[in-house]
């Protein structure tokens, strides 16, 4: 880091000694070491957060690359864009389309027709309650009549 070779080494040990004083050396190495720990904690966490920012700035930009390759650009109409893609895909002639539009207008008038009659049927009435109640009757007169051919029937034997 310094690039401090043996021979500067070894003298700013014997600086040290001959002005600290053998004593106080291991406490005062002990202070140094913590200071370089903290510095290099600094140096770590300084260089973690300019990572952090290169790759912030590297996902941006390849963010903005894949916008640009997949059409969608400044506008945000990433949806529109793929369904007009896969539209000239499926029906580039738009007969389908058509198709489906005239079925659903077909659709649309048939269920329109039904409603009505369901109105209609709410106000008037349940025409079908009619003919079963008539089916009830002649039930009802069908069996009394084979009632009364039984009866007959019997006493005539």
């Amino acid at each position: 880091m310094f690039d401090i070779g043996g021979w500067e080494f070894l003298i700013i040990i014997i600086v040290a000694i001959v002005i600290i004083g053998p004593k106080d050396l291991p406490g005062m190495i002990r202070s140094v070491m913590g200071w370089v720990r903290k510095a290099r904690e600094l140096a770590r966490k300084f260089q973690s957060g300019i990572d952090d920012l290169a790759q912030e700035v590297e996902l941006e930009k390849i963010g903005e690359e894949f916008k640009n390759d997949v059409g969608l650009g400044e506008t945000g109409e990433f949806g529109n864009t793929i369904h007009q893609e896969i539209t000239n895909a499926i029906d580039p002639s738009g007969e389908v389309t058509e198709a489906v539009d005239s079925a659903k207008e077909f659709l649309e008038d048939d269920l329109a027709k039904i409603q009505e009659d369901l109105d209609h049927q709410e106000e008037f009435g349940d025409p079908l309650d009619d003919v079963e109640q008539v089916s009830t009757k002649d039930k009802n007169k069908t069996s009394q009549s084979v009632e009364l051919q039984d009866d007959s029937d019997q006493a005539k034997t």
